[in-house]
């Protein structure tokens, strides 16, 4: 069992201390960001609730197939669990002071998504073994990150008067979707269209995190 736990922690902290060491000027409080991370563990519990609602009573009832797939990607895991986090970055630390410098967006909003990621991961692992923990490893938990990678950008840029509140809940979560729509769909053409879109979102995150290293925050 201990295997299983290391295993489905690991990835999130790997990716987390990559992601601080990015700040490499003013690198942000560290217990600030363990406050993020930690806040992003705890709505696993809540998104799941929710979800699980949204299914039983609205998305299950006499649909199947692709339409099924597009409104349980979208509107069920994307919107929910991407909405949450952004809550928590909204409310929590939006007006912070140390949010001072554009990169502390994408630091801090990883926070948040890496915290829900380890906690989700460690129910799948948990459950379904150590074979769930590599797929999930080079799959689902970097997602996340790539998904609080836009989340940080957006909310960056919103706080630079570039753009609207909304692109910081809405572009995370139709990220989101598009990944969970390519992640249900079984088969050989499934897993290249998930394939392709994970590498897309590698290289747009590299890009935005390399961008924000460079402005400031004005």
């Amino acid at each position: 069992m201990s295997i299983l736990i290391y295993s489905a922690i690991a990835p999130a902290i790997v990716l987390m201390i990559w992601i601080y060491t990015r700040d490499k000027l003013h690198p942000e409080p560290k217990h600030q960001v363990l406050r993020l991370f930690v806040l992003g563990a705890v709505i696993v519990f809540p998104a799941g609730l929710i979800e699980r609602w949204l299914l039983i009573t609205h998305f299950i009832h006499g649909n199947d197939g692709l339409y099924t797939i597009l409104l349980t990607a979208f509107f069920v895991a994307g919107m929910v669990e991407e909405f949450l986090k952004a809550g928590i970055f909204h409310r929590g630390v939006f007006l912070h002071k140390e949010f001072d410098e554009p990169i502390d967006g994408i630091v801090y909003a990883v926070a948040i998504a890496l915290g829900f990621a380890m906690v989700e991961n460690l129910m799948y692992v948990t459950s379904y073994g150590l074979s769930t923990a590599f797929l999930r490893s080079v799959t689902a938990v970097p997602a996340h990150m790539f998904f609080g990678i836009s989340m940080g950008y957006h909310f960056t840029r919103v706080k630079q008067g570039k753009s609207p509140m909304y692109t910081a809940y809405l572009v995370p979560a139709l990220y989101h979707g598009i990944y969970d729509s390519f992640a249900m769909i079984d088969g050989f053409w499934g897993n290249l269209a998930l394939t392709g879109y994970l590498t897309y979102l590698i290289l747009l995150s590299a890009a935005r995190v390399r961008q924000l290293q460079r402005e400031v925050l004005v």
